[in-house]
């Protein structure tokens, strides 16, 4: 605590990921900023919180003690692709319902929990997003591989659960699918993007404002460009139109700090790849200022 007042912003984590680097360092710089501005800070984790409704009132507690004071404002760090509606949400709903301003608020997080529940949100906008199709049921599977070959191959399939590039993979014919796929949660088919096959930009937003632009690039030839699979990240430029692009999609989830993922097209232009409602979560090694990038990956932005 920094002062005696009223607790003014918490950090809300998740025990799974809070010696994460990212928590790490965002923790610090929270607990910097409210020393400097006189406010109250407090660090909370998800599984401390315990939810109250007594005598028709909602009420909470941590560890124990009898929460009187409620933060205005609460910036929210959980693990995204385990979110569960029934626990995480609950915890966030009971905060928000309280008065509380999240950053971000539950439905913008379900809105990315789910890669096709991103592209169900986004459509209808007049945001450019590859061809896309997934199922409702998990027997649905092997149906689908046939009706999703008006895509053509070769095709991007992805678990809409999954995250940092893992449970992605690009199939060339139907052979793969068998043995590569599980079922814990849908997977998704869609339309391949080929001139961005290993690089994409990722893009982070921050209240409405373009705050930041990274060029990913995989180093081993592979589809995803993610840090966490041995490619590299570095600062780079983005043009107007990528910025608005990457803006609009952001104002339509209704979030308040995203990362917004685009493939990049032959003409200068994006399309939409993947919302995250958790930005910063590449490892820090493997996010370089100079790190020099195969010729055959290299890929110049179109100017800002």
């Amino acid at each position: 605590m920094c002062s005696s007042v009223a607790a003014k912003l918490w950090f809300l984590t998740d025990r799974r990921i809070r010696e994460d680097y990212p928590q790490k360092e965002i923790l610090r710089a929270l607990k910097a900023k409210c020393c400097e501005e006189e406010l109250d800070f407090r660090a909370v984790v998800m599984d401390e919180v315990v939810l109250t409704i007594e005598q028709g009132n909602l009420g909470l507690r941590i560890n124990g003690e009898l929460i009187t004071a409620y933060p205005q404002v609460v910036v929210v760090r959980v693990p995204t692709p385990w979110v569960q509606s029934d626990s995480d949400i609950t915890v966030l709903r009971h905060l928000e319902k309280m008065g509380c301003r999240l950053m971000n608020r539950p439905q913008a997080i379900l809105n990315c929990v789910n890669k096709f529940w991103t592209f169900q949100e986004l459509a209808g906008h007049g945001v450019p997003l590859p061809d896309t199709f997934s199922y409702g049921g998990h027997e649905n599977f092997a149906k689908m591989i046939d009706e999703a070959e008006v895509l053509e191959f070769p095709m991007v399939v992805k678990n809409t659960r999954g995250h940092r590039g893992k449970a992605v993979f690009l199939a060339r014919d139907k052979a793969p699918f068998g043995h590569l796929i599980r079922h814990e949660a849908p997977y998704l088919f869609q339309k391949y993007v080929k001139e961005s096959h290993g690089r994409d930009v990722r893009v982070i937003v921050v209240g409405g404002r373009v705050v930041g632009t990274m060029l990913r690039c995989s180093t081993d030839g592979r589809m995803q460009s993610n840090c966490s699979l041995g490619g590299v990240g570095m600062m780079c430029s983005l043009s107007e139109q990528g910025k608005q692009l990457a803006i609009q999609v952001s104002n339509i989830l209704g979030m308040d700090v995203c990362g917004i993922d685009l493939l990049m097209k032959d003409d200068g232009s994006f399309c939409v790849c993947e919302a995250n409602a958790n930005p910063f979560q590449e490892p820090k090694k493997q996010i370089q200022t100079n790190k020099k990038i195969p010729r055959e990956q290299t890929f110049l932005l179109p100017p800002s």
